[in-house]
């Protein structure tokens, strides 16, 4: 039996303002098994990617979360936030939807990879732009040490994705989470992109968490899937199964509009 290596219980965030308080998430509970993926399926404000948010202590100060979060025996809803820092990146790893938002535009890509490897691996600079260059040859990029110096403005969105995933990657963390990583990319850099996470998967010691709309690109890479609507969880299950069996009409929807999308781009390309 697999062992868990995240466990999630009645996760709940509520949002104040001055207008009152609105529940955002309602009393969640998942786990995550070790080396597996969890697929977290939705529509844009289902609460998806509020709740990796949450778990990862980058809701601010107007948000109230409620619940317990485990990870390997830390209980990361009452650790303080130098623990959460060292945590998050180095054995959490979180890839954005927006890869610009990322990066600092006032800055070569260079720099900023080199800081989050000196600061993570503890090592010196020397070591940090080898393994910089080493990063990015593993994501097929080419020409790395020309990308290296330009700005992120420079960069495509895909290029920008595969960084990231290059940095996650080199961190070697326990857990990556990505949260709808095709979004800013265009259809055919998505390919490429979904290849990536695929081989992660497949060749490295990691459980991941991804998140998307986008039911083809989940039931491709995930073992189990959650579905969320108005943050709630309204169904989860392996991702055979509930693709196959799912009794919750929202799910079936969500299938359903996928296989309708399939069939009629074969049609128009047939």
């Amino acid at each position: 039996m697999t062992a868990d290596i995240l466990k999630v219980n009645h996760l709940k965030v509520q949002y104040r303002d001055s207008s009152g308080i609105r529940s955002v998430i309602s009393d969640i509970s998942f786990t995550l098994k070790k080396n597996r993926c969890l697929g977290i399926l939705g529509e844009s404000g289902s609460g998806k990617s509020m709740t990796c948010k949450a778990i990862l202590g980058l809701l601010n100060k107007d948000f109230e979360i409620q619940g317990e979060v485990i990870f390997k025996d830390v209980h990361l809803l009452k650790a303080g936030k130098r623990k959460i820092r060292n945590i998050r990146g180095k054995e959490i790893s979180m890839i954005l939807q927006n890869p610009m938002t990322a990066f600092n535009p006032l800055y070569p890509i260079q720099e900023q990879i080199m800081e989050t490897f000196i600061e993570n691996m503890n090592i010196g600079k020397k070591e940090a732009l080898d393994i910089s260059l080493k990063a990015l040859e593993e994501m097929h990029i080419r020409s790395p040490r020309e990308v290296l110096k330009k700005y992120p403005h420079q960069l495509s969105g895909g290029m920008l994705q595969r960084v990231m995933i290059g940095i996650a990657l080199t961190l070697k963390p326990g857990i990556i989470i990505a949260d709808e990583p095709t979004t800013a990319v265009d259809a055919i850099n998505v390919v490429k992109v979904m290849e990536q996470f695929v081989k992660i998967k497949e060749e490295y010691n990691t459980s991941m968490i991804f998140i998307s709309h986008d039911l083809g690109a989940v039931a491709k890479i995930s073992d189990d899937i959650l579905v969320m609507k108005d943050g709630k969880v309204i169904e989860k299950g392996e991702t055979q199964y509930l693709l196959t069996h799912s009794k919750n009409q929202h799910t079936r929807y969500l299938i359903n509009t996928r296989r309708a999308l399939v069939d009629r781009f074969h049609q128009v390309m047939g």
